[in-house]
Protein backbone atom coordinates (compact mmCIF):
# COMPACT_ATOMS: atom_id res chain seq x y z
CA UNK A 1 0.00 0.00 0.00
CA UNK A 2 1.31 3.51 -1.02
CA UNK A 3 2.15 5.77 2.06
CA UNK A 4 3.09 9.18 1.84
CA UNK A 5 6.82 9.91 3.10
CA UNK A 6 5.58 13.47 4.75
CA UNK A 7 1.83 13.97 5.73
CA UNK A 8 0.26 16.08 8.22
CA UNK A 9 -2.98 14.91 8.49
CA UNK A 10 -5.95 17.65 8.58
CA UNK A 11 -9.20 15.99 9.17
CA UNK A 12 -10.89 12.33 8.69
CA UNK A 13 -12.54 10.92 5.82
CA UNK A 14 -15.80 9.21 6.83
CA UNK A 15 -16.87 6.09 5.51
CA UNK A 16 -20.13 7.27 3.77
CA UNK A 17 -17.66 9.16 1.23
CA UNK A 18 -15.38 6.30 0.99
CA UNK A 19 -17.94 3.91 0.18
CA UNK A 20 -19.42 6.17 -2.53
CA UNK A 21 -16.29 6.60 -4.13
CA UNK A 22 -14.73 3.82 -3.70
CA UNK A 23 -15.73 2.00 -7.14
CA UNK A 24 -13.86 5.08 -9.17
CA UNK A 25 -10.68 4.82 -7.89
CA UNK A 26 -7.98 2.48 -7.36
CA UNK A 27 -7.80 0.79 -4.26
CA UNK A 28 -4.24 2.00 -3.07
CA UNK A 29 -6.29 5.36 -2.91
CA UNK A 30 -9.83 3.75 -1.02
CA UNK A 31 -6.67 2.50 1.51
CA UNK A 32 -5.08 5.96 1.69
CA UNK A 33 -8.62 7.62 2.55
CA UNK A 34 -8.83 5.61 5.25
CA UNK A 35 -5.07 5.44 7.07
CA UNK A 36 -4.98 9.39 6.12
CA UNK A 37 -8.06 11.22 5.79
CA UNK A 38 -7.19 14.53 4.12
CA UNK A 39 -3.90 16.60 4.80
CA UNK A 40 -1.09 17.97 3.62
CA UNK A 41 1.58 15.86 1.79
CA UNK A 42 4.95 16.53 2.02
CA UNK A 43 6.12 20.31 2.32
CA UNK A 44 2.50 21.68 1.90
CA UNK A 45 1.88 22.02 -2.25
CA UNK A 46 0.18 19.63 -2.61
CA UNK A 47 -2.96 18.42 -0.36
CA UNK A 48 -4.74 15.02 -0.20
CA UNK A 49 -8.72 16.07 -0.34
CA UNK A 50 -11.98 15.08 0.75
CA UNK A 51 -13.05 14.02 -2.43
CA UNK A 52 -16.84 14.53 -1.15
CA UNK A 53 -16.49 18.00 -0.13
CA UNK A 54 -14.12 18.79 -3.72
CA UNK A 55 -17.35 17.57 -5.58
CA UNK A 56 -19.15 19.82 -3.76
CA UNK A 57 -17.15 22.80 -4.05
CA UNK A 58 -16.83 22.71 -8.00
CA UNK A 59 -20.41 22.30 -8.40
CA UNK A 60 -21.35 25.46 -10.46
CA UNK A 61 -17.48 25.96 -11.72
CA UNK A 62 -16.42 22.95 -13.36
CA UNK A 63 -18.02 19.88 -14.73
CA UNK A 64 -15.81 16.98 -14.59
CA UNK A 65 -16.98 14.29 -16.82
CA UNK A 66 -18.57 11.15 -14.94
CA UNK A 67 -16.60 8.72 -12.66
CA UNK A 68 -13.91 11.19 -12.21
CA UNK A 69 -12.77 12.02 -8.10
CA UNK A 70 -10.58 14.93 -7.19
CA UNK A 71 -7.83 13.72 -5.39
CA UNK A 72 -5.42 16.30 -4.73
CA UNK A 73 -5.57 20.15 -5.25
CA UNK A 74 -2.49 21.86 -4.67
CA UNK A 75 -1.23 25.65 -2.89
CA UNK A 76 -1.48 26.87 -6.91
CA UNK A 77 -5.08 25.58 -7.40
CA UNK A 78 -4.32 22.98 -9.69
CA UNK A 79 -6.33 19.72 -8.95
CA UNK A 80 -4.95 16.39 -9.25
CA UNK A 81 -7.78 13.69 -11.05
CA UNK A 82 -8.65 10.54 -11.26
CA UNK A 83 -10.77 9.55 -14.12
CA UNK A 84 -10.49 5.79 -15.84
CA UNK A 85 -7.33 4.92 -14.56
CA UNK A 86 -5.42 8.38 -15.52
CA UNK A 87 -4.71 11.29 -13.89
CA UNK A 88 -5.37 14.47 -15.11
CA UNK A 89 -3.63 17.64 -13.33
CA UNK A 90 -6.12 20.35 -13.79
CA UNK A 91 -4.08 23.60 -13.70
CA UNK A 92 -7.07 26.60 -13.73
CA UNK A 93 -4.64 29.45 -13.57
CA UNK A 94 -3.08 28.28 -17.02
CA UNK A 95 -6.47 27.17 -18.42
CA UNK A 96 -5.14 23.82 -19.70
CA UNK A 97 -5.44 20.05 -18.21
CA UNK A 98 -2.36 17.72 -18.48
CA UNK A 99 -2.72 13.63 -18.54
CA UNK A 100 -0.35 11.13 -16.85
CA UNK A 101 1.47 8.93 -19.31
CA UNK A 102 -0.26 5.63 -19.86
CA UNK A 103 0.41 3.13 -16.62
CA UNK A 104 0.81 5.53 -14.09
CA UNK A 105 -0.16 4.21 -10.64
CA UNK A 106 -0.81 5.95 -7.64
CA UNK A 107 2.46 4.68 -6.29
CA UNK A 108 4.03 6.56 -9.23
CA UNK A 109 1.49 9.76 -9.12
CA UNK A 110 2.75 9.75 -4.97
CA UNK A 111 6.83 9.41 -6.37
CA UNK A 112 6.21 12.29 -9.03
CA UNK A 113 4.79 14.73 -6.12
CA UNK A 114 7.67 14.49 -4.15
CA UNK A 115 10.75 14.19 -7.04
CA UNK A 116 12.36 17.84 -6.44
CA UNK A 117 12.77 17.94 -11.12
CA UNK A 118 9.13 17.47 -11.64
CA UNK A 119 8.09 20.10 -9.38
CA UNK A 120 8.64 22.98 -11.95
CA UNK A 121 8.39 20.30 -14.93
CA UNK A 122 5.65 18.49 -14.28
CA UNK A 123 3.69 20.68 -12.06
CA UNK A 124 5.14 24.16 -12.50
CA UNK A 125 4.89 25.11 -9.13
CA UNK A 126 7.36 28.27 -9.72
CA UNK A 127 6.94 31.24 -8.39
CA UNK A 128 5.33 29.53 -5.66
CA UNK A 129 8.48 28.86 -2.95
CA UNK A 130 9.39 32.51 -3.05
CA UNK A 131 5.67 33.41 -2.49
CA UNK A 132 5.52 31.10 0.10
CA UNK A 133 8.21 32.61 2.94
CA UNK A 134 6.10 35.72 2.24
CA UNK A 135 2.51 34.38 2.79
CA UNK A 136 3.23 31.14 4.70
CA UNK A 137 1.55 27.79 3.45
CA UNK A 138 -2.13 28.24 2.33
CA UNK A 139 -4.57 26.56 4.50
CA UNK A 140 -6.75 23.56 2.68
CA UNK A 141 -9.03 25.70 1.95
CA UNK A 142 -7.04 28.55 0.53
CA UNK A 143 -4.77 28.79 -2.45
CA UNK A 144 -2.33 31.61 -3.85
CA UNK A 145 -3.62 33.11 -6.60
CA UNK A 146 -2.07 35.95 -9.03
CA UNK A 147 -3.59 38.80 -9.38
CA UNK A 148 -4.21 39.75 -11.79
CA UNK A 149 -5.07 36.75 -13.08
CA UNK A 150 -2.49 35.07 -16.08
CA UNK A 151 -5.90 34.56 -18.26
CA UNK A 152 -6.23 38.58 -17.76
CA UNK A 153 -2.75 39.40 -18.81
CA UNK A 154 -0.80 39.27 -15.21
CA UNK A 155 2.47 38.36 -14.68
CA UNK A 156 3.10 34.71 -13.07
CA UNK A 157 5.56 36.06 -10.89
CA UNK A 158 5.72 35.60 -7.28
CA UNK A 159 4.96 39.59 -5.81
CA UNK A 160 1.54 38.89 -7.97
CA UNK A 161 0.38 35.59 -5.68
CA UNK A 162 -1.76 36.86 -3.14
CA UNK A 163 -3.50 34.01 -0.32
CA UNK A 164 -7.34 33.63 -0.78
CA UNK A 165 -9.98 31.24 -1.07
CA UNK A 166 -9.31 28.42 -3.40
CA UNK A 167 -12.54 27.28 -4.82
CA UNK A 168 -13.66 30.96 -4.90
CA UNK A 169 -10.94 31.66 -6.60
CA UNK A 170 -11.60 28.79 -9.15
CA UNK A 171 -14.62 29.87 -9.69
CA UNK A 172 -13.86 33.62 -10.72
CA UNK A 173 -11.23 32.19 -13.14
CA UNK A 174 -13.92 29.49 -14.99
CA UNK A 175 -16.11 32.64 -14.94
CA UNK A 176 -13.72 34.80 -16.52
CA UNK A 177 -11.82 33.00 -18.58
CA UNK A 178 -13.47 29.70 -19.07
CA UNK A 179 -12.99 26.08 -17.77
CA UNK A 180 -9.57 24.43 -18.56
CA UNK A 181 -9.46 22.11 -21.66
CA UNK A 182 -6.76 19.09 -22.20
CA UNK A 183 -3.57 20.92 -23.61
CA UNK A 184 -2.11 16.99 -23.66
CA UNK A 185 0.30 14.86 -21.87
CA UNK A 186 2.03 15.79 -18.68
CA UNK A 187 5.39 16.02 -19.03
CA UNK A 188 7.35 13.74 -16.16
CA UNK A 189 11.35 13.52 -15.57
CA UNK A 190 11.14 10.28 -17.36
CA UNK A 191 9.06 11.29 -20.58
CA UNK A 192 11.23 14.50 -20.92
CA UNK A 193 14.85 13.32 -20.62
CA UNK A 194 16.32 13.85 -23.95
CA UNK A 195 16.40 11.77 -26.56
CA UNK A 196 19.83 10.57 -28.16
CA UNK A 197 20.53 11.11 -31.27
CA UNK A 198 19.41 7.84 -33.27
CA UNK A 199 21.89 5.52 -34.54
CA UNK A 200 20.90 2.93 -36.83
CA UNK A 201 22.28 -0.92 -36.40
CA UNK A 202 22.54 -3.29 -39.14
CA UNK A 203 20.09 -6.42 -38.59
CA UNK A 204 22.35 -8.97 -37.62
CA UNK A 205 23.54 -6.79 -35.18
CA UNK A 206 20.85 -6.59 -32.57
CA UNK A 207 20.96 -8.24 -29.38
CA UNK A 208 18.80 -11.21 -28.91
CA UNK A 209 16.35 -9.15 -26.90
CA UNK A 210 15.79 -6.77 -29.64
CA UNK A 211 15.27 -8.74 -32.95
CA UNK A 212 12.09 -10.24 -32.20
CA UNK A 213 10.87 -6.33 -31.73
CA UNK A 214 12.64 -5.32 -34.67
CA UNK A 215 10.63 -8.49 -36.79
CA UNK A 216 7.17 -7.18 -35.21
CA UNK A 217 7.99 -4.10 -36.76
CA UNK A 218 8.83 -5.00 -40.02
CA UNK A 219 5.73 -7.48 -39.97
CA UNK A 220 3.91 -4.75 -39.17
CA UNK A 221 5.18 -2.60 -42.23
CA UNK A 222 4.53 -5.20 -44.39
CA UNK A 223 0.72 -5.87 -43.51
CA UNK A 224 0.51 -2.08 -44.09
CA UNK A 225 1.65 -2.07 -47.71
CA UNK A 226 -0.26 -5.81 -48.59
CA UNK A 227 -3.41 -3.28 -47.23
CA UNK A 228 -2.18 -0.86 -50.29
CA UNK A 229 -1.99 -3.69 -52.62
CA UNK A 230 1.81 -2.66 -52.86
CA UNK A 231 4.91 -4.89 -51.90
CA UNK A 232 7.81 -3.80 -49.73
CA UNK A 233 11.38 -3.99 -51.27
CA UNK A 234 12.80 -0.66 -49.71
CA UNK A 235 15.31 -1.45 -46.93
CA UNK A 236 13.98 -0.68 -43.24
CA UNK A 237 16.26 0.97 -41.06
CA UNK A 238 16.50 -0.28 -37.15
CA UNK A 239 17.51 2.35 -34.46
CA UNK A 240 17.60 0.82 -30.71
CA UNK A 241 15.45 3.60 -28.45
CA UNK A 242 15.38 2.81 -24.74
CA UNK A 243 14.57 -0.92 -24.31
CA UNK A 244 12.83 -1.49 -27.59
CA UNK A 245 13.37 -0.75 -31.36
CA UNK A 246 12.33 2.53 -33.68
CA UNK A 247 11.76 0.48 -37.39
CA UNK A 248 12.31 2.97 -40.12
CA UNK A 249 10.47 2.94 -43.29
CA UNK A 250 11.87 5.76 -45.14
CA UNK A 251 9.45 6.11 -48.50
CA UNK A 252 6.73 8.15 -49.35
CA UNK A 253 3.92 6.95 -46.70
CA UNK A 254 5.89 5.54 -44.70
CA UNK A 255 7.34 6.33 -41.04
CA UNK A 256 8.54 5.10 -37.62
CA UNK A 257 6.96 2.19 -35.98
CA UNK A 258 8.36 2.04 -32.07
CA UNK A 259 7.92 -1.24 -30.60
CA UNK A 260 8.46 -1.57 -27.05
CA UNK A 261 9.78 -4.64 -24.72
CA UNK A 262 6.30 -5.91 -24.61
CA UNK A 263 5.86 -5.52 -28.04
CA UNK A 264 3.15 -2.91 -27.88
CA UNK A 265 3.97 -0.40 -30.57
CA UNK A 266 3.34 3.01 -31.82
CA UNK A 267 3.17 4.03 -35.42
CA UNK A 268 4.54 7.32 -36.06
CA UNK A 269 3.92 8.93 -39.75
CA UNK A 270 6.98 10.87 -41.46
CA UNK A 271 5.00 14.06 -40.31
CA UNK A 272 6.54 13.61 -36.56
CA UNK A 273 9.77 14.32 -35.93
CA UNK A 274 11.73 11.36 -34.38
CA UNK A 275 12.60 13.11 -31.24
CA UNK A 276 8.36 13.37 -30.98
CA UNK A 277 8.16 10.22 -31.75
CA UNK A 278 10.14 8.76 -28.56
CA UNK A 279 8.56 11.25 -26.43
CA UNK A 280 5.19 9.89 -27.47
CA UNK A 281 6.09 6.58 -27.18
CA UNK A 282 7.60 7.36 -23.96
CA UNK A 283 4.75 8.87 -22.46
CA UNK A 284 2.46 5.71 -23.27
CA UNK A 285 0.71 6.33 -26.23
CA UNK A 286 -0.13 3.38 -29.10
CA UNK A 287 -1.30 2.34 -31.86
CA UNK A 288 -4.06 -0.72 -31.39
CA UNK A 289 -3.09 -3.57 -33.57
CA UNK A 290 -5.80 -3.80 -35.47
CA UNK A 291 -5.20 -0.52 -37.52
CA UNK A 292 -2.42 -2.13 -38.98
Amino acid sequence: MPTFTHFMAHAPIDEQTVARFAPTVPAEVVSAWREHGSGYVSDGYFRFVDPGHASQMLEGTMNLPEGSTVLFTTALGDLVVHLGGRYLVVKFRWGVIDVTPVGMGFSDLLRLMEDPAARDLSFEWSPYLEAGQRTGVPSMEEVLGFVPMLAMGGAPVAANLQRMGLWEHLAIIAQMAGVPTVRGDLRTPETDRPVPAPVPVERPQLSPTLEPLAARGESLFRQLAAKTGQGMTDPLTFVPVDDGVAVVRAVRGGGTIFVGPDQTVLYSGSSLSFDDGVRAFRSGMRTAPEKF
